[in-house]
């Protein structure tokens, strides 16, 4: 079995395609039996309203076409595309593999379970198959099935989705091994999760199951590859993760086959999210051309984990951090600043925005229109953005927003100051989390000079602040973060309210914390995507009003 771990470029079916056939001649050299794709891998996953033209689908048949001559002497190719349908009402496309041999199109399946939820939405697109298929290669029964196809037991709002069991009615059909074509998207520690459920399948269904994943970053998704072959007792021949892979596995249709792959897919949790922000980092630049980031490095822990996270992903040459004191900022901050930037050998400039600050506070003023409070506070924040959008304009780069989810989660940031940019690649890493990569970058770099670690201990050890007012510290905003994390985890990503939050937390804690995060909706509506790293992040996935009432939420004890 040929298994091509392929990170397209969305929309771009072309290349893909040119992709795709350069590695199934790669492949050649081990004769496969059968050589199979990702799902939707001629036009990459999640194509979204780029379904609505014709002129991708018309792309996507010329590419089959193309793809289809290369198996006049070869093997057969099974490759993930979006087709027409047939009917004449309906959704308009199939999510499909497509079976290429002796050089023409033999076979089609089209995915019968569409996930509907979280960051999916194929039912907007796609007309959902009906039958099993199952084609003979090389004297052996191949079942074809599609990613959520094998998710058949998934729950949303407590009820199961679907009553379809694909992969039973695949082996009941007769197949003697069976394919999951998927792009199934990352969160912390998903890959040892799925391995688990792959390996129920093979049992259930006493057939090897081959899983071809999809890899890289594609907006705020982050597939992980991690592809692999599922037998009853574990996995046999596992492809890398967070890069693209292809291999000629061998798979035995002997049902006592043993697995070969002992370690788990799954690492540390920090671990994890480096790997996967910087393949979403690295990826979202190469797929929109930009090369550069702009970073405002405050020298709090935020911005110095976002820069050698920059770093990592694009080249420390592609980096440009500026710290923008005022004020009120702290001669520590800035050295902190400049500390992290060396350490992480980036370009670092300080630009003083004090005269900036006085400038238009004295404008206000002058027209009786004069700030107090948090409002005067924020003008530095939004000056701070205005500085960094023009240099990211001038160099032609883009800036990533180093807030985090916690703060994104109540509303603690700055609309049109520190969240402005074009991603935000800890967006969906809670304070602590952010602390954890902090020691995976300290443990895993070392700074040009070999002295001391990456990110500084006082960037670590001081109290985090948005240092818009003298002395001013997180915890007299919102709840310290070994308390709101978990708060909020609960409710984000475990769906539970006010009342059904773990004991343990003060009623009005948790009332607070809940409020901000209904109140933040307008806030999170216009700030860039987060990378999504856990089961649940602010972006596409969350989707709650903006002009609503929440009361029955909050007060639900």
């Amino acid at each position: 079995m040929g298994i091509i771990q392929h990170n397209p470029v969305v929309g771009d079916v072309a290349g893909n395609a040119d992709r795709i056939a350069s590695e199934y001649t790669a492949l050649l050299e081990a004769d496969p039996d059968l050589v199979v794709t990702p799902e939707l891998s001629l036009v990459g996953y999640p194509p979204r309203d780029l379904l609505h033209r014709s002129a991708i689908l018309d792309a996507q048949e010329s590419a089959l076409d193309q793809l289809a001559s290369h198996t006049a002497d070869g093997p057969p190719l099974i490759a993930g595309a979006a087709v027409r349908t047939t009917h004449d009402t309906g959704a308009p496309v199939h999510n499909a593999a497509v079976v290429l041999r002796d050089g023409d199109r033999t076979d089609t399946y089209h995915k019968r379970l569409l996930p509907t939820y979280d960051v999916f939405d194929e039912h907007r697109y796609f007309r959902p198959g009906d039958d099993p298929q199952v084609v003979e290669v090389a004297d052996t029964a191949v079942g074809i099935t599609i990613c959520e196809d094998a998710w058949q037991d998934t729950v949303v709002t407590g009820t199961r989705r679907h009553d379809e069991t694909p992969l039973l009615d695949t082996a009941a059909a007769g197949a003697d091994v069976i394919l999951t074509l998927s792009a199934s998207p990352f969160s912390l520690n998903k890959p040892g999760r799925r391995e688990n459920r792959f390996c129920a399948h093979a049992a259930e269904t006493s057939c090897p199951v081959v899983f071809v994943n999809q890899v890289g970053g594609n907006d705020e998704l982050i597939f992980d590859g991690h592809s692999f072959v599922a037998v009853e007792n574990g996995i046999r021949n596992r492809l890398a993760g967070f890069e693209s892979d292809a291999t000629v596995a061998e798979v035995s249709l002997d049902a006592d086959v043993e697995a070969d792959v002992r370690a788990s897919a799954t690492g540390a949790v920090a671990s994890q999210a480096r790997e996967a922000l910087s393949l979403g980092v690295r990826d979202y630049f190469d797929k929109t051309g930009f090369e550069e980031a702009v970073i405002g490095l405050s020298g709090g822990i935020d911005s110095s984990v976002a820069a050698a996270l920059a770093a990592d992903a694009l080249g420390a040459d592609n980096v440009y951090a500026v710290s923008l004191p005022s004020e009120i900022t702290s001669q520590q901050s800035v050295a902190d600043a400049r500390a992290v930037a060396t350490n992480v050998d980036i370009e670092f400039d300080v630009i003083p925005i004090g005269s900036a600050v006085e400038a238009v506070t004295s404008t206000l003023d002058a027209n009786d229109a004069s700030l107090t409070g948090v409002a005067a506070e924020n003008v530095q924040a939004r000056i701070r953005g205005t500085i960094l959008m023009g240099i990211a304009n001038q160099r032609d780069a883009l800036v990533l927003t180093p807030d985090n989810k916690s703060e994104a989660a109540v509303g603690y940031c700055t609309l049109y100051g520190d969240t402005v940019g074009a991603l935000a690649p800890l967006g969906d890493c809670y304070k602590r989390l952010v602390y954890e990569l902090a020691d995976v970058f300290n443990d895993a770099l070392s700074p040009p000079s070999g002295a001391g670690p990456i990110i500084p201990t006082s960037v670590i050890d001081k109290e985090p602040s948005a240092e818009l007012r003298t002395g001013q510290t997180d915890e007299e905003e919102v709840p310290a973060y070994d308390v709101l994390d978990p708060i909020l985890e609960q409710y984000i990503e475990g769906g539970r309210n006010a009342g059904s939050i773990q004991q343990g937390y003060p009623d009005h804690v948790v009332d607070d914390a809940l409020r901000r995060t209904t109140h933040a909706e307008f806030k999170r509506r216009q700030t860039p995507p987060p990378l999504r790293i856990t089961r649940k992040a602010l972006g596409r996935g969350w989707n709650y009003p903006i002009a609503a009432a929440y009361d029955h939420v909050l007060t639900d004890r």
